[in-house]
């Protein structure tokens, strides 16, 4: 993902010349890897401390970074948790949705996408994500915009994969099991299965009989058996 954030333009805050840094601090501030290691280091200390319990302070010490090193990447916090939650979408882009789409046969992409989905929320390098849905709500209006509007599109994925699978069950069931299928609308299916998918972070222990392993069949089997019966 390295393109994704090099890509972005840089803004630099000039610092006085009374508050130069010392050769042995701008050292270390060439050895940061640049603005990916800050997103990391930050999405950590979100995902454990919070989004307001967090200051720019804290992530700067967690770098060893002066704070005006931090500011030469990012100008504020909000910068920092908008492209935390940008790259979170990228990775949903690039790990659940891509290979979905690479997958002929409809049943098989949906299990896929809730196995993959679960893979994501589970993954313990991919802090982006528990943060993307746990810290929405302090965004400024603008960037919030930005950011649901690809959750939206996601939903409409999801939605749309769904509606699929109903009309090929339609097709290979009776009429009457078609009646009772269609009373779940897609829409209505796709949020319970984000929704439950998007929840375990809240619950999961990866020391408990819950293992990924067992979630994904299970999770596939409630959605089958629930939405398609």
């Amino acid at each position: 993902m390295a393109e994704v954030f090099t890509s972005i333009k840089r803004v630099g805050i000039g610092i006085p010349g009374h508050e130069c840094l010392p050769c042995h601090a701008m050292t270390r501030e060439t050895l940061v890897d640049s603005r990916q290691e800050i997103l990391r280091t930050a999405a950590r200390l979100f995902q454990q401390r919070g989004y307001d319990a967090t200051s720019m302070n804290d992530v700067a010490a967690a770098l060893k970074l002066s704070k005006g090193g931090l500011y030469h990447h990012f100008q504020s916090k909000d910068e920092i948790l908008f492209e935390i939650m940008n790259h979170a979408m990228d990775i949903t882009q690039e790990r659940v949705i891509n290979p979905v789409r690479g997958i002929a046969h409809v049943e098989e992409r949906l299990r896929a996408l809730i196995r993959l989905h679960i893979e994501v929320v589970l993954s313990p390098r991919d802090r982006e994500i528990t943060v993307m849905l746990h810290e929405n709500h302090p965004l400024p209006p603008a960037l919030r915009k930005r950011i649901n509007s690809r959750k939206k599109d996601y939903v409409h994925f999801v939605e749309n994969l769904i509606a699929d699978v109903q009309k090929a069950e339609g097709q290979k069931e009776t009429q009457r099991t078609r009646q009772t299928a269609s009373k779940v609308s897609p829409r209505a299916a796709a949020f319970a299965l984000l929704g439950m998918i998007n929840w375990i972070y809240q619950w999961h222990k990866p020391e408990g009989d819950l293992q990924t392993q067992n979630l994904i069949p299970q999770f596939t089997d409630l959605i089958f058996g629930g939405i398609f019966a």
